[in-house]
């Protein structure tokens, strides 16, 4: 490889083996990586209206291409961009990579890496393969990292006949075994990129446009077209029209609310984001990928699902939730692993005025139960009563029981109708209900005592309806007690 084509320094802090070795527990953090190296020179190039990024999954080579349509990388720039590690020309805080280190993720997960890329027509295609067993093997021997780039890495100039004009492409083969099955696994891609990287709403969700006007003031986040293994239809967020829980339980998004942090010199926002507010009927399952309030930086998502659990008053509630916390301060950077935001005193003013929010959320939450729990209360008394009266009508208690049950049915209903609050837990509807039970205990009129019939004989039919009153006092609910006094008939 020839010194003139090379930087002075190859290697910042000795990262090489950190790089290829502990870096990444996820092997799917590569599509991250390269999608996030592809975000980043598609918005600095302003003028570029193409956003697409392309993947082409090869199971039996165990290999994987990611192609963008950015703005590309003549050789002079490809080899100072490509070669060195943790020499990044990115900037903090602005650019979504910028520690020039991602690139080489791929080396965790596969024996080798290749770039190819060009920035214009006219070039030929500059062609880097790092070539990952050769290098530890080098590093080991020789014990100096940049020597060992020097020997192993090859640089070769490529016709571009086939090529776009602009692109960059970035090629891992040799995928391990224990990574491929989530690395080659197109659901798998598919899911992981939809909920971390940055794709556009689905059409389908109801605040998508919404969202979008949120950053009015501020530069929407960017989103790209991703396309795998060339589907018509590009990858998009997990949000939906709906949540489901189950195959007969869901619940519909009712009001989106927008979330604005101020910065801590009140320059400008630190964070604006936004929350899906739904009937919140308790925690979501976790294969929705859409729970919890997520963070993201350069709509990338920063962490998981759980980033913000600890600041909730309980975490449980945090599973409750759907929405986004984007980050726009560039002095709020995520760290190294991209699991949270380095500390300083604008990562604490974001936890501060977000805590405040969160439990706002909470407190919505409670109320949601609360209000579950009295309607579950309400129709349970009226079930109950409902089952009063068909006992009472029955003809199977003496006139005075049977009164006296649908008399302490009407007290029941006299005692819910002053408990209720029309503006926390009750609906017209439910309370027509309430009307009409009412109205027909209130018209009772108990039957005089009839034949039990079967062989039961009068004289005995008042011993059997002692009986029946106890069943009716210690059985769990009217209709136990009835069906009970049925089956005894039955037999007689």
């Amino acid at each position: 490889m020839p010194d003139t084509d090379t930087p002075t320094s190859l290697v910042g802090n000795n990262l090489f083996s950190l790089v290829t070795t502990g870096m990444y527990d996820n092997p799917l953090a590569i599509y991250r990586e390269y999608i996030q190296n592809a975000a980043d020179a598609i918005a600095d190039a302003r003028s570029t209206t193409d956003r697409t990024v392309e993947i082409a999954i090869n199971l039996p080579a165990l290999s994987v291409k990611i192609r963008d349509s950015g703005p590309g990388l003549d050789h002079e720039a490809a080899v100072k961009a490509l070669l060195p590690i943790a020499h990044s020309q990115k900037r903090p805080g602005t650019d979504r990579g910028f520690r020039g280190i991602g690139r080489l993720s791929g080396l965790a997960f596969a024996e080798s890496v290749t770039f190819l890329t060009r920035s214009d027509g006219k070039q030929p295609v500059t062609h880097i393969v790092w070539d990952g067993p050769k290098l530890r093997k080098r590093i080991l021997e020789t014990k100096q990292t940049e020597r060992a780039i020097r020997e192993c890495v090859s640089i070769e100039i490529l016709s571009g006949n086939g090529y776009p004009d602009h692109f960059f492409e970035v090629e891992v083969s040799g995928i391990g075994r224990h990574a491929a099955g989530l690395i080659l696994n197109k659901e798998a891609v598919r899911t992981y990129i939809g909920e971390v990287c940055p794709v556009p709403m689905p059409l389908n969700f109801p605040f998508a446009s919404e969202i979008e006007n949120c950053f009015a003031e501020n530069k929407s986040p960017l989103s790209l077209e991703v396309v795998l293994d060339g589907e018509l239809t590009p990858i998009t967020r997990p949000y939906g029209e709906m949540i489901r829980f189950s195959r007969d339980r869901e619940d519909h998004f009712k009001e989106l609310e927008k979330i604005y942090i101020p910065s801590v010199d009140n320059n400008g926002s630190a964070a604006i984001g936004w929350i899906a507010h739904s009937s919140y009927l308790g925690a979501i399952p976790k294969d929705t990928r859409i729970r919890g309030i997520r963070a993201r930086a350069g709509n990338i998502q920063v962490g998981n699902e759980f980033i913000f659990d600890r600041l909730f008053p309980e975490e449980r509630f945090n599973r409750w939730c759907v929405g986004e916390i984007h980050i726009v301060d560039p002095r709020i950077v995520p760290n190294g692993r991209r699991d949270y935001f380095e500390p300083g005193p604008h990562t604490r003013n974001l936890e501060n005025q977000l805590t405040a929010v969160l439990h706002k959320i909470v407190a919505r939450c409670r109320q949601a139960s609360a209000t579950r729990h009295k309607e579950r209360l309400f129709f349970s008394a009226l079930c109950h009563m409902e089952e009063t009266y068909d006992l009472a009508v029955s003809g199977y208690l003496h006139t005075k029981d049977a009164k006296a049950l649908v008399g302490q049915a009407l007290s029941r209903i006299q005692s819910i109708r002053e408990s209720i609050d029309t503006k926390n837990g009750y609906n017209k509807a439910e309370l027509e209900k309430l009307d009409a039970l009412e109205m027909k205990l209130g018209n009772f009129k108990a039957r005089r005592s009839r034949s039990l019939g079967g062989d039961i004989r009068a004289s005995e039919a008042t011993t059997y309806r002692k009986v029946f009153q106890t069943l009716a006092k210690v059985s769990q609910s009217p209709q136990a007690a009835k069906e009970m006094i049925e089956a005894i008939l039955s037999h007689s």
